[in-house]
């Protein structure tokens, strides 16, 4: 008899403790603007800053950054190009803008647990007169950063591409 009392009891502690183990659990929170409000440093030095009334400033752009913000100039012309026709002739080595939090990537993913994005707008830039015909007459300076839950809080991230892969950029909030 005690054998079957300690064996019953052992068997419903073990259908216990894996039960408990198998609920899901709450997905974790969205992000909000309050969250993101704040100077994010990146991996390659960069800082972004972004501010509550929806401004934002991107200081120390890193070659690495500089050439994923550039990506769709630098398939086809040099930077020495791309810095007379768009920027007066100098790298950019900051940016003013504003920025959003965007729900949802694409608008036909109307998804709870779709991807938030922050988004970054440091403007249009107009091409100079002697641009190349082939070339765009405006380019549109801006990025769309995932946002990503790590173990301590949110992160961004600047994409190669899609989302599967890899990112060129990482931004974390800053400590100092």
């Amino acid at each position: 008899m005690r054998i079957k009392a300690v064996a019953v009891t052992a068997t419903l502690t073990f259908l216990l403790t894996h039960a408990v183990g198998c609920t899901s659990s709450a997905p974790p929170p969205q992000p909000t603007n309050a969250d993101l409000t704040r100077t994010w440093c990146g991996s390659s030095g960069d800082r972004i800053d972004l501010r509550q009334d929806g401004s934002s400033r991107l200081n120390l752009i890193s070659d690495a950054y500089l050439s994923h913000l550039l990506q769709d100039l630098r398939d086809t012309w040099s930077d020495k190009y791309i810095w007379g026709t768009y920027f007066d002739g100098r790298r950019p080595a900051s940016a003013q803008g504003s920025w959003l939090l965007s729900e949802y990537e694409d608008d036909d993913d109307k998804d709870e647990d779709a991807d938030r994005w922050v988004r970054l707008d440091f403007g249009e830039r107009k091409a100079a007169p002697t641009r190349d015909p082939e070339s765009p007459e405006r380019y549109r300076f801006s990025d769309a950063l995932l946002i990503s839950r790590d173990g301590n809080g949110f992160e961004l991230l600047a994409l190669d591409g899609m989302p599967d892969e890899g990112w060129s950029s990482r931004f974390t909030p800053c400590v100092d």
